[in-house]
């Protein structure tokens, strides 16, 4: 099993929206999301949360309330009691993206924009920058962005986080071929690339590789409506 949504920002995700959603989320989760600065940051995280609790307690039968979820060592969240059912959110610009399976799963999305390549010589292997300064150089920060996301897919799936350097394994894109070359145990993995548009990278790492042709695109006033639905019952 391995499914991913995907819910657009709402531009007129208004207070009463985002009260409702907070008041159902633990009150730690609650406190987070009202520290953001900015308005498009929390709005970010909270509809993450909504969206990956509603897949979650659909996947499970349950509801909202009887769902908890925990965060290892490493910050990286699980549902609590459960070794079957695995799950990861991202999210940038206008996009959040949920990924859920039954074996371990990363997902990452990012916008493109402006950025100094040289700082690729810092999270990039060897191989890696010398695939990057192989592109034409009006490619470059189309293929920076493809691998960071390929590599931030990894190490979510694995389960580190950033305690696991971007620098200690390689991804190499080869033709259709995505390969992995690492000396730690989590080898076994597959990974897929996805188009939204000319603005967005997004990449997907999984046990499996059975992916989704598409994600599943759910709006927000859907997605509203059907977290309210576990989450008030």
């Amino acid at each position: 099993m391995l499914e991913i949504y995907m819910t657009p920002l709402h531009p007129n995700m208004n207070t009463t929206h985002v009260e409702n959603l907070l008041g159902r989320l633990p009150e730690q989760r609650q406190a987070r999301i009202r520290k953001f600065t900015h308005q498009e940051d929390a709005h970010r995280s909270l509809v993450a949360e909504a969206l990956s609790r509603w897949l979650i307690c659909d996947q499970l039968g349950i509801v909202n309330h009887d769902l908890q979820i925990v965060r290892n060592s490493y910050g990286k969240p699980l549902v609590q009691g459960l070794s079957n059912l695995y799950f990861n959110n991202s999210h940038s610009g206008q996009w959040v993206v949920c990924a859920i399976s039954d074996a371990p799963i990363g997902v990452d999305i990012e916008k493109i924009s402006d950025i100094d390549l040289q700082i690729a010589e810092h999270f990039f292997s060897e191989q890696e920058l010398l695939d990057l300064n192989n592109q034409q150089p009006e490619a470059r920060a189309s293929y920076f962005f493809e691998l960071w996301t390929l590599k931030e897919s990894y190490i979510k799936a694995e389960g580190q986080g950033l305690s696991l350097p971007l620098s200690s394994f390689t991804i190499r894109k080869q033709e259709n071929h995505i390969g992995l070359y690492t000396d730690i145990h989590f080898k076994s993995c597959f990974f897929k690339q996805y188009s939204l548009d000319c603005l967005y990278k997004m990449a997907v790492c999984a046990q499996t590789p059975n992916f989704p042709e598409q994600p599943l695109i759910i709006e927000f006033p859907e997605l509203y409506q059907r977290f309210m639905s576990v989450a008030t019952t």
